[in-house]
């Protein structure tokens, strides 16, 4: 197959870096570094490709990653180890690079990651940011179809795929049934709980905890509320225990 060509590869590499910095500010700052590393020497590769590592170069370092990401958050699985893990692939990813199956992998991972980042906002600005990933990802898949065309003319055919597929979005955003709460509770993640009361507790199933600014409960005064210093409120007491749940009794 054809390599990727250096206009090819600035789009891809711009639709990894929009859809990659929202996770900059969650992730530790050496997957950060080691991420961008890894950016940075497959771009040097392009004029050089004796820059290039060996496959066993790259396995160590998938290793290395693995077991940081391990050490940082005691879990491989889960949302946050997860999308860190899928940070952490899409700059190996984009370092073994070489031909367009290469390139079309690497859209689809853009395409996982900006999902990801509707995982923890839904916010405008990071819709348009994540609309940018992805027109500048079919970018680039178009360009590696169509090598000899004008960039132009393959940015006007990357727009029109995404104008084709709006008539979809808007039917689903409006007949798709509403989802209460955030995108991260829906499902629960199975490798973290929600602080706050809970009934229940079973040791060693909880190995981050999300924090919830969910109102816990309310409390009412006859009168004029006592002063700040004096309320005190007695959480539930968990007294039996079968071996693995605590429970109220």
């Amino acid at each position: 197959e054809r390599p990727i060509a250096g206009r090819d590869f600035a789009l891809l590499l711009a639709g990894l870096a929009i859809v990659a910095a929202p996770h900059a500010l969650r992730a530790p700052w050496w997957l950060i570094f080691l991420t961008l590393l890894l950016y940075g020497w497959r771009s040097a590769g392009l004029w050089n490709r004796q820059f290039l590592p060996s496959r066993r170069v790259v396995l160590a370092v998938v290793a290395l990653g693995m077991l940081g990401i391990w050490l940082e958050y005691r879990a491989i699985f889960g949302r946050t180890p997860g999308v860190m893990l899928l940070l952490l692939f899409s700059g190996l990813k984009l370092l073994e690079s070489r031909n367009q199956r290469d390139a079309a992998a690497i859209v689809f991972l853009t395409w996982f990651l900006a999902i990801t980042n509707f995982l923890y906002t839904q916010s405008i600005p990071t819709a348009i940011g994540m609309c940018a990933a992805v027109a500048a990802s079919i970018a680039a898949l178009v360009g590696c179809a169509a090598p000899r065309r004008a960039p132009r003319a393959n940015l006007r055919t990357a727009w029109l795929l995404l104008g084709q597929a709006v008539p979809a979005a808007l039917v689903l955003f409006l007949l798709f049934p509403r989802v209460q709460g955030p995108l991260w509770g829906l499902p629960q993640d199975a490798y973290s709980a929600m602080s706050g009361l809970a009934d229940s507790m079973s040791p060693g199933s909880v190995s981050q905890l999300i924090l919830s600014d969910a109102i816990a409960f309310r409390g009412d005064f006859h009168g004029g509320p006592p002063p700040r210093r004096t309320l005190y409120w007695r959480g539930p007491v968990l007294w039996e225990f079968d071996g693995s749940t605590w429970t109220p009794g």
